[in-house]
């Protein structure tokens, strides 16, 4: 265990501690209080209250304006003509009288003596409420948010002082009434009330950013000294009324500026902070300062400067709203409804600062135009104003809205219009990368985002893999999200989107927090959205943050997760759309194959037949060729004479019997008459062999040879002379079927998508062949030439099988054909070499 966590488990432990001592002290006190005040019902009393010092403080709301005291101004010097030393002389006058005797006063307000008559009051249930009850019940609310805002979050630096700052004020405010009735718990009211804007300034720096100040420690350890020296004042100075009034003026300076900083630091955040998240808490606070502080101050001005009938207890009743807004902040870590509420307050706020001075203009108008006619009390004016309110309300409340959407959101969309328009378009595609564009187009277009990416499934790699990205976050492309990550398994377990801010202050990301920073950082994302389809987690959304610097709203949100639900079940249709679609090419592409299989089949059958009927022919046409041959060459040696005409049909019958012979020979040769010699062959040497033979006819009929052999091809297992026939055969079929000026192009290689097979491709600018035709080319004694025994490519056929390859050819009529002789590079048979008589074998 390493110092540090050992300095942080004594801190918590100090804090705990002092945490429970607080909340013991405070339930205490609250008790002690209450019991107390509880005694003062249905008891006389003078008509006002005083603190132990003889100064006034509090005054009852239906005598504060008859009686002509003056709060901490005024300090009882005699009643009745005779000196007061103490609060218990008063007591004992009032009570020695019956209830609404008047009685006189001498007091001393600010270096002069004054008279003043009080009558004696009693002290009733309504004086409890208005009095006691009312700041006994915001002090107590305090007391209970602080303490729950600690329970919540015990971990937080922020809701440890938040709930010595609410203790304080908790403390003052519920023995205030003690300290001006009793003082039992005198002390303890001013020890709150002055640590109290200690411990705010303290919350100040921070929360809710921590940032404002480098040297805070120095600043905090003054306030506190502060705080006890200025209690430490009052309470050695507290009979000096001189010197008192001057401290307790001080005192209260020190409670407003106490009371101002939150407000203050939390501006400072709204404008300049770096986090979109305490912006927000930011905008939170001034949203309760406004309501909780504000008004009250305005309240406490409109009373002293204009009069104005309220009572003071009832101006501290909104404190609590400035309380709770700062106790949402801390608590609540995605804040997600407050932009809701913000915007309604300020909506309603703006409408109604812009109705009032539309109708002061108005009564003003009305005033110095129709004056002679009763100014704005002319009903006239009435029915105007309510025209106006039913025309022109709803469309200025439109464009207020508008304006702060603009103003404070910067965002405007219309929430109905973006759901329609994003689930027709996910129900009418099916391509995949069209549905990602419009997901990704839909949601940069309304949430103004810095990027955007989908992260999908891929059953091949077993992670989830970017699938497409905006262009400004294609730097992402190359990070995935392994299955086994704690990203999936949180995003699985609680099936709800992920924000980069609820790492920070979440209870269940802790554990887990670097690592997920971690995924945030690899995807520049602000929050992370499932795609769930039937429960299994098919996708992730991924967003960065927006380009306004703001947070996600509720709003925001909402529309995501519907677009998310909509999204991935266009994915999937999309994804099982393109399983089909691949099914069905591969099955075609089987189909084809099978095709070509079977035609080879037929082909290799046909030939086989074909091959044994050749040699059995051959071998029935050889007897009767050698009977003529030999009868040829008796006749030859009866007949003399070089000129004689029957020399000359012998002759003839001579070249005619050498000619069948020779058609034989290729009828024995395509019926494996004899067999083949493999061996190791260099492809490219073969053809180079080959086109040297064929030169003369390319030059003849002015054919342009373009060849281009891949020199890095490994040698094959062939027979180099059936090869090289092949090769002849092929290319005189090309120059026979090309006009002079053609062009024949033969290319090798690799064949592509198998590269245990070596690839010879010839291609002719020829007439082409018929496409009826092509099935046909390879069967013995078929063809359209003039010359010729049909057997070329059948032999050529022959030979490629027996080297367990295949022949491809294509061809468009008028354009050319492309014949592809594919050579396997082993082979499984044997390589004949010869060796001492022997035949060797080596094995591919």
């Amino acid at each position: 265990m390493t110092e540090n966590r050992l300095l942080d488990i004594f801190d918590n432990k100090i804090y705990k501690l002092l945490t429970i001592a607080t909340v013991s002290l405070s339930l205490a006190v609250c008790v002690i209080s209450f019991v107390s005040a509880l005694q003062w019902i249905d008891k006389p009393f003078p008509g006002f209250l005083f603190y132990r010092n003889l100064v006034v403080t509090d005054i009852p709301y239906k005598v504060n304006k008859r009686v002509g005291l003056k709060r901490f101004s005024d300090k009882i010097i005699e009643i009745n003509r005779k000196k007061v030393s103490s609060p218990s002389d008063i007591f004992r006058a009032v009570n020695s009288l019956p209830v609404g005797t008047i009685i006189d006063y001498r007091v001393f307000r600010n270096g002069e003596f004054i008279n003043l008559s009080i009558p004696t009051m009693r002290f009733t249930v309504g004086d409890f409420i208005w009095i006691f009850g009312v700041i006994y019940f915001i002090g107590f609310i305090l007391l209970i948010v602080g303490t729950f805002v600690y329970y919540l979050k015990p971990q937080l630096h922020s809701s440890r002082i938040f709930f010595f700052f609410c203790s304080s004020i908790g403390i003052w405010f519920v023995t205030s009434f003690s300290a001006q009735t009793t003082y039992l718990l005198g002390n303890l009211a001013f020890l709150g009330g002055l640590f109290s804007p200690a411990f705010a300034i303290y919350l100040a720096f921070i929360f809710p950013s921590e940032s404002l100040l480098k040297w805070r420690d120095y600043y905090i350890a003054f306030l506190f000294a502060l705080s006890s020296f200025l209690f430490t004042l009052n309470t050695v100075y507290f009979d000096s009324y001189v010197i008192w009034k001057n401290i307790n003026t001080s005192i209260w300076l020190y409670i407003i500026l106490g009371s101002l900083s939150l407000p203050a630091s939390s501006l400072i955040t709204y404008l300049k902070g770096t986090s979109a998240l305490e912006r927000q808490k930011a905008q939170v606070i001034l949203l309760g300062s406004s309501f909780g502080l504000f008004l009250p101050a305005l309240g406490a001005i409109g009373v002293t400067v204009f009069k104005i009938d309220i009572p003071y207890n009832l101006l501290a009743l909104p404190v609590i709203i400035f309380i709770i807004s700062v106790a949402y902040a801390i608590v609540k870590h995605s804040l997600f409804d407050i932009d809701a509420i913000v915007k309604k307050t300020l909506l309603y706020s703006i409408l109604t600062g812009v109705l009032g001075g539309i109708f002061i203009l108005m009564v003003i108008a009305f005033n110095v135009v129709f004056a002679s006619y009763g100014g704005w009390r002319n009903p006239v004016f009435f029915i105007i104003l309510t025209i106006f309110v039913v025309i022109a309300l709803n469309p200025l409340k439109n464009q207020i809205q508008n304006f702060i959407d603009l103003t404070f959101f910067r965002k405007r969309y219309d929430y109905r219009r973006t759901i329609e328009e994003i689930s027709s378009a996910m129900t009418s595609l099916l391509d995949l990368d069209e549905i990602a564009t419009k997901i990704i187009t839909s949601i940069e277009r309304t949430m103004f985002l810095n990027s955007v990416s989908i992260i999908l499934w891929n059953e091949n790699s077993g992670n989830y893999e970017v699938y497409a990205t905006s262009g400004t976050a294609s730097a992402i492309n190359s990070h995935v999200i392994k299955e086994n990550s704690c990203l999936v398994a949180l995003l699985k377990r609680y099936k709800k989107e992920v924000l980069k801010e609820d790492l920070i202050v979440d209870e269940k990301y802790i554990e887990y927090r670097d690592k997920l920073m971690g995924a945030f950082s690899d995807f520049n994302a602000a929050l992370f959205i499932p795609l769930f389809f039937k429960g299994r987690l098919i996708g992730v959304l991924s967003l960065g943050e927006k380009k306004s610097g703001l947070l996600y709203t509720s709003e925001d949100i909402r529309l995501l997760k519907t677009l998310a639900n909509q999204s991935a079940i266009a994915i999937e249709n999309a994804i099982a759309y393109r399983m089909v679609e691949d099914y069905a090419k591969r099955l075609e592409r089987a189909n084809k194959e099978l095709r070509e299989t079977q035609s080879q089949l037929i082909q290799a059958e046909k030939m086989s037949a074909i091959g044994q009927l050749a040699a059995g022919i051959a071998h029935e046409i050889r007897n009767p060729l050698n009977i003529i041959e030999g009868a040829r060459y008796y006749l030859s040696q009866v007949i003399n004479g070089e000129g004689s005409t029957a020399g000359e049909y012998l002759n003839y019958i001579k070249h005619e019997v050498e000619r069948t012979n020779r058609l034989i020979d290729n009828l024995l040769r395509f019926s494996r008459a004899e067999p083949p010699h493999f061996e190791l062959l260099d492809i490219n040497s073969v053809l180079e062999n080959a086109l040297i033979l064929v030169r003369k006819q390319l030059s003849d009929n002015h054919i342009k040879l373009i060849t281009n052999f891949d020199v890095s091809i490994p040698s094959i297992v062939g027979d180099l002379n059936q090869l090289w026939q092949v090769f002849i055969n092929i290319i005189i079929n090309a120059i026979q079927a090309m006009s002079p000026g053609g062009e024949l192009r033969i290319d090798t290689g690799l064949a592509s998508g198998n590269s245990d097979c070596v690839l010879i491709k010839f291609t002719d600018t020829g007439i082409g062949i018929d496409e009826e035709d092509i099935p046909k080319i390879f069967n013995p004694f078929f063809t359209k030439k003039d010359t010729g025994t049909g057997l070329g490519l059948s032999i050529s056929y022959k030979i490629v099988e027996e080297h367990r390859g295949r022949i491809l050819v294509s061809s468009e009529k008028g354009k050319g054909t492309t014949f592809m002789v594919e050579l396997p590079i082993s082979y499984s048979g044997n390589i004949g070499v010869e060796d001492d008589g022997e035949q060797k074998s080596l094995s591919s």
